[in-house]
């Protein structure tokens, strides 16, 4: 969440109140260029941002406070950058820097509505569902009580693709997160889909966002080539569950092992949090020992894994609003600055975790498969040469008999904060990633 990262430009901080949860805090693009070193170091090869179309100036009442759209949901101007977040310089930068870093850089983008009370309701009236206009349905409800976007009529889709697919060929972006996927019709994303790769190339990434989606909600957008990713709600709810005791290993093994299955090309996105939820962290109630070991099943299993910022600090997060906090810096002169503790032991952990993703073949570009499973242990196997094994339970488990000698085998990475290896049996509430031994 751009506004929630890093200030580079003081002068561009209209209406931030850190004392408000809800307000702007001043976080920007050139905020963000100035520290893509931090997310290179991490091991990140891609960024996405929230939306930085210029937003409404207004606010809406909430118990919390005044609420601002410094989120980048609530679009005004769909032809103007935010001068709160930056420029269109500002995005060209930060997409030049990047990708000399050897990152992609993901913008999010909203064809489903606009702000609330948003000047464009009066200015284009005829392309915006509001009030008893609003449908029952997923196409044609007014999301949150926000004006809907008539995206069934040409000249809304014309005006919308210009506007984001304009800025994106201007300043070199990468690709799309596409926000509220489901809320739009089918032949949209179609059209939408020929459109994009007309003008800005076979290489640009779609990412849908499809709330509660797995590869079943993603089928049909797949199997008609409307979409390159979707991001995978029910990782996240399985992930949650397991290690809460919900369900056994053999549950949760059959559901990693196929969870995958998508159209050849496609991939789904797994995560842990996003910024609409609470932190998976809070979800455990701060049991990092349960968040480090479903971080370790992030990073190993199949499709393109999303960190939300802060989460390799151990940000907490728990109930909006408190889910959108201010990002860590050791530095703090950088503003807004978080008003929460990092845990580096915990950051160290995930770098640790995608460096060994990013130089183990079988960890990205191989299926998963069970090899045992009983109540509180679960042992996959990616391609030929790797191990993810995870006991959720209190207690040590022996080394299954089943498979082959521990010997044959090295620990490569252990989610406990203080690992203990043992010849015949596998820590509690830890997952480990083994390879085979040479």
């Amino acid at each position: 969440m751009l506004d929630r990262f890093a200030d580079g430009d003081n002068a561009n901080n209209t209406g931030v109140d850190l004392g408000n949860k809800l307000a702007f805090h001043g976080g920007d693009l050139r905020g963000l260029t100035e520290h893509l070193d931090y997310i290179q170091e991490l091991g990140a090869t891609a960024i996405w941002l929230t939306p930085i179309n210029q937003q409404i100036d207004g606010f809406v009442e909430n118990e919390y406070g005044n609420f601002y759209a410094h989120h980048g949901y609530w679009t005004e101007n769909f032809y103007r950058i935010d001068p709160r977040f930056g420029s269109e310089a500002d995005l060209k930068a930060l997409v030049e820097r990047a990708h000399g870093l050897g990152m992609k850089v993901i913008l999010d983008v909203v064809y489903n509505h606009v702000g609330y009370d948003a000047d464009f309701v009066d200015s284009h009236g005829h392309w915006v569902r509001w009030g008893e206009q609003c449908g029952a349905d997923a196409v044609t409800q007014c999301l949150s009580g926000l004006p809907d976007l008539r995206t069934e009529l040409p000249e809304v889709r014309d005006y919308l693709f210009e506007a984001h697919m304009g800025l994106a060929k201007r300043t070199g972006v990468d690709g799309f997160r596409l926000d509220t996927v489901k809320h739009i019709s089918h032949d949209f994303w179609q059209q939408h889909r020929q459109a994009s790769r007309a003008r800005l190339g076979d290489e640009f990434t779609l990412l849908g966002e499809i709330w509660g989606a797995d590869k079943r909600s993603a089928r049909r957008y797949f199997e008609e080539d409307k979409l390159d990713g979707v991001f995978d709600f029910v990782f996240r709810d399985r992930t949650l569950n397991f290690f809460n005791g919900i369900g056994s290993a053999k549950r949760y093994g059959r559901y990693l092992s196929k969870r995958h299955e998508v159209v050849d090309g496609h991939f789904l996105a797994p995560f842990l949090s996003n910024h609409d939820m609470p932190t998976l962290l809070a979800m455990f109630g701060g049991n990092k020992d349960k968040y480090l070991a479903a971080a370790t099943v992030l990073l190993a299993v199949e499709g393109t894994p999303v960190i939300t910022w802060g989460e390799e600090f151990a940000r907490q997060g728990k109930a909006w609003p408190n889910n959108r906090d201010n990002m860590f810096w050791r530095d703090k002169e950088i503003i807004p600055g978080a008003s929460w503790d990092a845990d580096l032991a915990v950051r160290d952990k995930f770098k640790q975790l995608i460096a060994l993703r990013r130089s183990t073949p079988d960890m990205s570009s191989h299926p998963t498969k069970v090899i045992y499973a009983s109540n509180h242990l679960l042992v996959l196997q990616r391609g030929v040469n790797t191990l993810l094994v995870v006991n959720r339970s209190k207690e040590w488990l022996d080394w299954p008999v089943q498979l082959e000698d521990k010997e044959s085998w090295k620990l490569v990475f252990c989610s406990a904060l203080e690992p203990i290896d043992s010849l015949n049996s596998i820590g509690p509430i830890q997952s480990r990633i083994y390879t085979r031994a040479k």
